[in-house]
């Protein structure tokens, strides 16, 4: 049967550096709460705590989209 990986546990540190395909680069603040019933992701700008941006675990972990940085 298939198991989609919001169903797995997701280990990534606060503070982990992404770069989003098409430039910009955001650090991991730890799970965002939702309504949602798959896990989501806060990510913040590095330097300005005030641009935040909420994905899916799923959008976080696919590599066509993030790459991690460190």
């Amino acid at each position: 049967m298939f198991r989609s990986s919001s169903s797995q546990r997701h280990d990534i540190p606060n503070g982990q550096l992404f770069r989003a395909d098409g430039g910009g680069t955001w650090e991991y603040s730890g799970p965002a709460p939702t309504v949602a019933p798959e896990p989501h992701a806060k990510l913040v700008r590095p330097g300005d705590p005030q641009t935040i941006k909420i994905i899916s675990m799923d959008a976080l972990n696919d590599t066509s989209l993030f790459e991690r940085i460190s």
